[in-house]
């Protein structure tokens, strides 16, 4: 495996856009509030809500895990007036909101990325675009289909995935998932899923299939690979390294799934995490989404290996 620099990003915490969050009302800091948060962001729900309520021993915030569509749709049937989700609302959910005059607010509160991962016995390391279009849409079934530029590892897939090991074993997310539509239309282009891959109902069940099987690849995130320690991922699964390919033949560079590569928006799968709330007046959720885009909630996403999307941030990269 060739050295890749390493970059840390730093957030610089002594700057703050906007008003400071002591300055909110207090009953935008006082009070209980329910929302509804997009399975793709779950790990890092339990700090955000522990800091905030530390921060204001007067509130209390109360989570539900939805798949991404189930939240959205909650929201729509105004079953929650609070959502964070991986996605934008479409045109048809925007339309529906204007048609029953509900008028909501959008605040980004950070970025994602979605990556894809393999088993870590799995010597492939480097893929394009176009590899992982046909892999999901079965054009690939075998891994020494699979023509790098980089030798090595074309020779190590055919010594290392013989026999059944080389037959590719798709995972991928249930469609009432963000992750699903996302891959489907930025990566496949619209094209289905093979119909031979496998649906996982979590995050969770996808990491140990794809620890459980050498021949397999899966989908995941960012939120659900990093480990916590800022710069750190998961080592039980490894993340592919990817060039995209552009229609009009442009190829960029490889570029791994890092928190650094992400905010230098060198890696190329990037979504933000939004905010969505019908409640406009001063409330609880005024204070609770103030926090998630002031220094205090940034730096939670930070230190959860997330990419603050306000706060100003300093790349340092170490040779």
């Amino acid at each position: 495996m060739n050295h890749i620099s390493k970059i840390l990003i730093l957030i610089l915490l002594a700057l703050i856009s906007g008003c400071d969050f002591t300055e909110i009302k207090s009953k935008a800091t006082i009070g209980e509030m329910s929302i509804e948060v997009d399975e793709n962001i779950e790990p890092v729900l339990p700090y955000l809500k522990s800091e905030f309520e530390r921060l204001n021993p007067e509130a209390k915030i109360n989570y539900s895990v939805k798949p991404t569509k189930v939240a959205i749709t909650d929201f729509l049937n105004k079953d929650t007036k609070l959502i964070l989700v991986t996605t934008d609302l479409t045109e048809e959910d925007k339309k529906y909101l204007k048609e029953y005059k509900i008028d909501f607010q959008r605040q980004e509160v950070a970025v994602d990325a979605v990556g894809f991962v393999v088993n870590n016995d799995n010597p492939v390391t480097r893929v394009t675009s176009d590899d992982l279009s046909k892999i999901f849409t079965g054009d690939y079934t075998q891994w020494s289909q699979i023509k790098a530029q980089d030798e090595e590892q074309n020779a190590n897939v055919l010594s290392k995935m013989k026999g059944n090991d080389n037959k590719i074993k798709v995972f991928i997310q249930r469609p009432n998932s963000a992750t699903y539509s996302y891959v489907k239309d930025s990566v496949l282009m619209g094209k289905d899923y093979l119909k031979a891959a496998v649906i996982c109902s979590t995050s969770t069940q996808m990491l140990e299939m794809v620890r459980e099987n050498k021949n397999s690849i899966g989908i995941t995130n960012l939120g659900w690979l990093a480990k916590g320690n800022q710069d750190s991922l998961d080592t039980t699964v490894k993340p592919l390294r990817i060039s995209r390919i552009y229609a009009n033949g442009k190829q960029e560079d490889f570029a791994e799934l890092h928190q650094g590569l992400v905010f230098t928006r060198k890696y190329p799968y990037l979504r933000k995490i939004i905010a969505y709330t019908t409640i406009l007046d001063i409330q609880l959720s005024t204070g609770w989404i103030t926090f998630l885009r002031n220094k205090d909630g940034q730096k939670v996403f930070l230190e959860r290996g997330l990419v603050p999307i306000t706060q100003p941030v300093k790349v340092i990269q170490l040779d």
